[in-house]
């Protein structure tokens, strides 16, 4: 049986699929984010190159440590190949209608709250220029973070940048000349 968290996540994801990202509505609120680094390398379109995910800190609480992190990406993504991180393993699922779910799980030491975690991995680009989004997922014994909320300018009712937000990437035309 699929647990309630899976079952929303899953529907969550299903549902709010739009143009090559995935935006939701946030399940806590954050002072960390989820990074996305192109390591010095403009994301080109139709081009294979690395970018690392980064996990700005564990979970607070009585528990501490990330046991489990998720990035969803949608169907323009054409791979991603997540690259050895010590003490995780990793897992690539083809999504149903297009994209990529990553999952890392941690096998080693809880991760201090304070402490970053990257995720190094290879990805095959959109293959039209725009704006991307990776839907990162965060899951400590106590807590979870999910970073989806679209970047928006501050309202009475919504900081800007927002609590959890939403880690783009922009891939750009390939170069003339």
């Amino acid at each position: 049986m699929r647990s309630p968290f899976r079952r929303s996540l899953s529907y969550a994801f299903v549902t709010t699929l739009i143009v090559g990202g995935l935006y939701g509505t946030s399940m806590s609120s954050a002072s960390g984010h989820a990074i996305i680094d192109l390591e010095g390398q403009d994301a080109v379109v139709g081009a294979t190159s690395a970018m690392k995910l980064e996990i700005q800190h564990g979970c607070a609480g009585d528990k501490p440590g990330v046991i489990e992190v998720q990035a969803f990406v949608g169907k323009p993504w054409r791979k991603i190949s997540p690259l050895p991180v010590a003490g995780w393993t990793s897992e690539v699922k083809r999504q149903k209608k297009g994209g990529f779910h990553v999952t890392w799980k941690n096998q080693g030491n809880p991760i201090a709250f304070g402490t970053p975690v990257f995720f190094p991995m290879k990805v095959s680009w959109p293959k039209k220029p725009g704006t991307y989004g990776m839907t990162v997922f965060q899951q400590c014994p106590e807590s979870s973070t999910l970073w989806n909320t679209k970047f928006t300018p501050a309202t009475a009712n919504a900081p800007s940048p927002p609590l959890t937000p939403l880690p783009e990437v922009e891939v750009m035309k390939r170069p003339t000349g």
